[in-house]
């Protein structure tokens, strides 16, 4: 038990983010319009913890993450709802889209990566991780605030990736959450998809 309280003690930081973003993953997997101000809430702890651990492409993330979800959070209780239940209408990605976000994620990864390959000091493979992660992060986060299912298809790979790059910078808390998150979104992505199933019913 003291051992338990130790670790909390020197990673309380860490700790308290993943709390917050195990709340936000929930929210997001119910299609909830408050994970935005969880979204927020968590930004500002990872801003941080991104920055101790040097992933500094995941935390420009966070920052965009930050302004993003205030944006977000008004598109999302605007647009796509049920005028009599008042409930999320969770759609398919139209098809047009589909280029677009595939020339986005290499657009914004090539960007990322030259920068931090002139200012970074990582390593080639987390600088290679770091920028592959972010890119899928914000293209998901627009796609997001269209209520798009696919955006999970973005999302699962940069949990997963996120999860391993954490664990090699050695912050082993916030690894395993990015790694419960990559399981999590998976099924996220299917009750998503189950949605609009029961939508079109």
């Amino acid at each position: 038990m003291n051992d338990i309280l130790v670790f909390i003690e020197n990673n309380w930081i860490s700790t308290i983010g993943a709390v917050i973003g195990l709340i936000y993953l929930f929210l997001e997997y119910r299609a909830n319009a408050w994970m935005w101000a969880a979204s927020i809430v968590m930004a500002v702890f990872y801003i941080y913890i991104f920055y101790t651990t040097k992933l500094y492409a995941s935390m420009a993330i966070y920052i965009y993450f930050l302004l993003a979800s205030v944006y977000g959070w008004i598109v999302w209780i605007t647009r796509n709802r049920d005028r009599e239940t008042g409930e999320e209408l969770i759609s398919n990605l139209e098809k047009r889209y589909v280029l677009p976000i595939i020339v986005a994620v290499i657009l914004v990864f090539a960007l990322i990566w030259l920068i931090l390959m002139r200012f970074s000091e990582n390593q080639f493979i987390i600088t290679i991780g770091d920028s592959l992660t972010t890119s899928l992060n914000i293209v998901a986060l627009w796609m997001i605030s269209r209520k798009w299912a696919e955006q999970w298809l973005l999302v699962i790979p940069a949990n997963f990736i996120s999860s391993c790059l954490l664990f090699l910078q050695h912050d082993i808390m916030s690894g395993i959450l990015f790694f419960i998150f990559f399981v999590v979104s998976i099924f996220g992505y299917f009750n998503w998809k189950r949605k609009i199933i029961i939508n079109i019913k």
